[in-house]
């Protein structure tokens, strides 16, 4: 995971034919840029970054390439009030992992 300070934003895009939005210093979308090569040649198709908003909070983008033709065919789009990215199998079975990587071993 790259730990470089650098600003960006995503505005997805709100209807059909809409623009969507990649706004960012350089540093920040040359990490972005590295994260999504490093999830198309991943054995498990899935990189995380971390990079901040112009305020400075702190987020994750969580990349992934490792989505079944079924779950593409059943994904809502973006504009879709029902969109909900967190329903895919690889974001569910990482949120496993790294939650159970924070439990205590006993």
């Amino acid at each position: 995971m790259n730990n470089i300070k650098g600003r960006l934003h995503m505005h997805n895009h709100s209807e059909p034919n809409g623009r969507a939005y990649i706004i960012g210093e350089k540093l920040a979308l040359k990490s972005l840029g590295e994260a999504l090569i490093k999830a198309s040649h991943s054995v498990i198709g899935l990189e995380n970054i971390e990079l901040y908003t112009s305020d400075g909070h702190k987020y994750k983008i969580l990349i992934t390439c490792d989505v079944s033709e079924n779950e593409w065919q059943e994904l809502p789009v973006p504009y879709d009030k029902n969109h909900d990215p967190q329903e895919l199998d690889i974001v569910k079975t990482y949120d496993e992992v790294i939650n159970n990587r924070s439990q205590p071993i006993t």
